[in-house]
């Protein structure tokens, strides 16, 4: 049973206590829960920024209630809390009013911030993307962001993964705790049944805004909360709960799995962008999938479509000492060469089409066209001059060891992979090579390279 609440838009609700199983005896349930999150925060650090995603709704109002009981007795967190104004439909304002009042009548600051959705992958897709790219924005180092995200969220989410054909990591569902940009994310309440919030919300009369189109179906989500959820949970009343109880076997299971692509990955040599390609062929084909996606989780790379990782192994298979392999995908590529396999971003050869040139000093970071350069190049007697950055032209020759050097040469010598050699600066001084930076890094004769800690260093970038 529900009434409206004054000040608030009429969709918006005060829930009273209902007679069947709102007992106070849940209400600590909810709370213990909190108390035990929020000593664990205050063990990493005393003073921080605790930041609640607000909807407005019943989860996430709920959440802020018992957050802004609880930091009452840690000082040291500020509580603020973070409502995304999607802007998708026409109670979209009504949303913030909620959040606002509900901010209001607990002492908690709100900030809102306003996002335009791209149409790429769909409504509930690029809706998610832009909460998060706000979310991550927010968090400063140290900081932690919680969710009001409960069972039954769990359950949905597992079955729509289960829809979209995932693996063991997507059907682990939503983790309790993750990083998430500089800060954290933390579900506090992802055990607790959404009984349980009503039950609190009734007690304490809380009020809350429901979302118009919960109701619709048009959605996945709402459409498996409705057409699946509700009559699964008719003939097996604890659905929901066994549901994410196989979710937490599941993410046991991918912890395990990441822990042996670990393992992989360090016999394999231990660098994700490179791995040798016949020992990895050794390893049976699905660790052989599991050590590439562990090493662009490393490289912050997309893991590539079934499809396309299968087509990777079945040409590494068969790929002799000379044969060249290549496979893209969105988000990154694989090339074969020398028998190592790379990993690289999609746009990892990209190079100027034009020629550039930059004045230089040796010691200033500066930012060029092919990437930020960070080492110094100073000459070995006398004042620092100027200097000139500019792109490989070809033909250029470097005094190493009193022998002028050709680059494509010192380039080969220095296994530099093809596709990364148009992709070095060369340093001239008074029209001569004294040096290259980038993929490969060396100072000709009668010069010192030295890093960004000013420790003298050369070779190839990878060799550090």
């Amino acid at each position: 049973m529900v009434e409206t609440f004054p000040g608030i838009p009429a969709h918006c609700v005060l829930s009273t206590p209902v007679e069947h199983g709102a007992s106070s005896a849940m209400t600590p349930s909810l709370e213990a829960r909190i108390d035990h999150a929020m000593a664990a925060l205050h063990t990493r650090a005393a003073t921080f920024t605790l930041w609640v995603a607000l909807s407005g709704g019943r989860d996430s109002t709920c959440l802020l209630w018992l957050a802004a009981r609880t930091v009452q007795r840690y000082p040291g967190v500020t509580l603020r809390a973070v409502h995304v104004h999607h802007g998708l439909q026409p109670a979209a304002d009504a949303f913030v009013a909620s959040a606002q009042a509900a901010c209001d009548g607990l002492g908690v600051a709100l900030h809102v911030e306003r996002v335009r959705i791209a149409a790429r992958e769909g409504i509930e897709a690029d809706a998610r993307r832009a909460r998060y790219a706000v979310f991550e924005a927010l968090l400063a180092p140290g900081d932690t962001l919680w969710m009001a995200h409960h069972r039954e969220d769990q359950a949905e989410t597992l079955l729509y993964r289960l829809m979209r054909g995932s693996g063991v990591r997507g059907l682990a569902g939503m983790p309790a705790r993750r990083a998430l940009g500089a800060g954290w994310l933390e579900r506090p309440l992802l055990d607790a049944s959404r009984f349980e919030i009503d039950a609190l919300l009734a007690e304490e009369g809380i009020p809350w805004c429901d979302d118009p189109t919960n109701e619709e179906d048009l959605q996945d989500r709402n459409y498996l909360r409705h057409h699946v959820m509700t009559p699964l949970k008719a003939r097996w009343p604890g659905a929901a709960e066994q549901m994410a109880r196989s979710a937490d076997y599941l993410r046991e299971a991918d912890e395990l799995l990441k822990a042996l692509a670990e393992m992989d990955l360090a016999a394999l040599g231990g660098v994700p962008d490179r791995l040798p390609r016949a020992p990895l062929c050794l390893l049976s084909r699905p660790r052989q999938r599991l050590v590439i996606d562990m090493a662009l989780r490393h490289l912050a790379l997309t893991s590539p479509p079934r499809g396309r990782l299968e087509t990777l192994l079945d040409q590494l298979a068969r790929a002799g000492q000379d044969r060249l392999v290549h496979v893209d995908w969105p988000g990154g590529q694989a090339r074969l060469w020398r028998e190592m396999l790379f990993l690289l971003p999609e746009d990892g050869m990209a190079v100027p089409e034009a020629s550039w040139s930059l004045d230089w000093d040796g010691i200033t970071p500066v930012t060029t066209p092919l990437g930020a350069i960070r080492d110094r190049l100073e000459p070995l007697a006398g004042a620092q001059p100027a200097l000139m950055l500019a792109t490989r032209a070809g033909g250029e020759r470097l005094r190493i060891d009193a022998q002028r050097r050709p680059l494509k040469k010192l380039l080969q010598e220095h296994d530099i992979p093809p596709w990364q050699r148009d992709r070095v600066v060369v340093v001239w001084h008074d029209e001569i090579p004294v040096g290259v930076l980038g993929p490969l890094r060396l100072a000709a004769d009668g010069w010192t390279l030295k890093d960004a800690l000013g420790l003298e260093s050369s070779g190839r970038l990878d060799d550090e």
